[in-house]
């Protein structure tokens, strides 16, 4: 058995430096570095490898923030970094004095190494800190640290991962800015000083595909009338994937999401980008339709599902979340948007196959959409309701038997929260 085992081991020694390097990838760089102990043929590889990977960083004290920023930094010095194409950094720290006084220099120092000396293709930047209830914390600690603006100066980068910064001292407008090459963008806690430049960066990635952003603010939200006529034209043709969340994404002109094939939405705040068809049974001109979604997700408004759905013709699954507080509107409202409408969306005549609830409260109010659903979905084959308690399910589920079905196949089913 032992000598089977050895074999083994052999076996993959024996493979080429090209494949082995490529499994190493997998690995964050750390547990990488360890495989240098196995044996000798194993002690340079890692070096080799095109990813850097720092995911499972912590720091909590100076003892470990002096070992992080030697890890790093010995790792920067023995790689060739012309040759890595993927650098992944995720640090939590423990205070907010080691991630903005003491250690952020060292971030910015290392990204600028990276971005500046090879043609990266992969940057994800996460900090993470708790914010300790301290008195004698210091309140500038607690502002979102400046993201390195040697970033958006990288003519090859194709995907873009940033949690918790603040853009700012980069001119977008300036001749020669782009991510001609920029295929999916996350920007996670992320503070832009005017809305004008977070669009000039969309504007700057004519390829983008997957567009994530949670949690994206404006410091400034001045002349935002003048923005959105600015950009009214701003598309982004090869985008498949959007998912906005707890983002102001009022100045986003809906026609650059508009190619989307999957798109998910919170729209608590946001309910002027569909005023224009509040008063209307038909789409409105002013609203785009989406040709290719197939996948949608609304939060909270649930009175606007219904003239969605209409600028949705081949939707085939759909996804509601209901904000537990109620903040999705009022109750005449939600009966006007469907009891009272002549044009069936075409989607539920004709495509759409699953429908999930989230959160479905016990108000009578709160059944009009879905039993609207259901009355109209022609070919809809499961509706998944998740309720709130599960002391009233066995009400909500009587009410629901009674509910006419569109569809004689369609398949009901229930859970509880709590």
């Amino acid at each position: 058995m032992q000598r089977w085992r050895i074999s083994e081991e052999d076996k993959i020694s024996r493979l080429p430096n090209e494949i082995l390097s490529h499994i190493l990838s997998f690995l964050t760089t750390k547990k990488a570095v360890r495989t240098s102990l196995l044996s000798k043929r194993w002690t340079d590889l890692w070096q080799s490898c095109d990813t850097i990977d720092f995911t499972d960083i912590q720091v909590y004290c100076n003892r470990t923030n002096r070992k992080c920023n030697k890890l790093v930094e010995s790792v920067l010095a023995t790689t060739d970094s012309r040759n890595i194409n993927t650098f992944l950094l995720e640090i939590l720290y423990g205070h907010p004095h080691f991630a903005y006084k003491v250690s952020f220099r060292n971030v910015v120092k290392w990204v600028n190494m990276i971005v500046l000396q090879n043609e990266l293709k992969n940057l994800c930047l996460h900090l993470d800190v708790d914010e300790y209830d301290d008195e004698d914390n210091n309140e500038d600690e607690h502002f979102l640290p400046k993201l390195p603006t040697s970033i958006f100066t990288s003519q090859t980068l194709v995907s873009l991962d940033l949690r918790r910064f603040c853009v700012k001292g980069f001119n977008f407008s300036s001749v020669g800015f782009g991510f001609p090459s920029l295929k999916t963008l996350h920007l996670d806690d992320v503070e832009f000083p005017r809305g004008r430049d977070f669009l000039l960066l969309l504007y700057g990635c004519p390829i983008l595909e997957d567009l994530k952003l949670f949690q994206v603010c404006l410091r400034c939200w001045f002349n935002v009338s003048v923005v959105l006529q600015e950009f009214e034209n701003l598309r982004l043709p090869k985008l498949t994937r959007t998912d906005i969340i707890e983002s102001l994404w009022d100045i986003l002109p809906l026609e650059a999401l508009s190619t989307s094939k999957s798109l998910c939405l919170d729209t608590l705040q946001h309910h002027l980008a569909f005023k224009a068809q509040a008063q209307t049974q038909v789409p409105s001109d002013d609203i785009p339709i989406f040709y290719n979604l197939t996948h949608l997700k609304l939060h909270n408004s649930w009175d606007l599902v219904v003239r969605v759905l209409h600028h949705c013709p081949k939707l085939q699954n759909i996804e509601l979340f209901e904000d537990m507080y109620g903040a999705r509107g009022n109750g005449d409202d939600d009966e006007e948007s469907c009891e009272e409408l002549e044009f069936v969306p075409q989607c539920l005549l004709s495509h759409l196959r699953s429908c999930t609830i989230q959160n479905l409260g016990r108000l009578e109010r709160d059944l009009i959409l879905p039993t609207y659903i259901l009355k109209n979905a022609r070919v809809l084959q499961t509706m998944k309701i998740k309720i709130w308690y599960r002391s009233e399910q066995p009400e909500i589920e009587r009410k629901f038997s009674l509910c006419s079905k569109a569809s004689a196949s369609c398949q009901l089913l229930f859970y509880a929260n709590f």
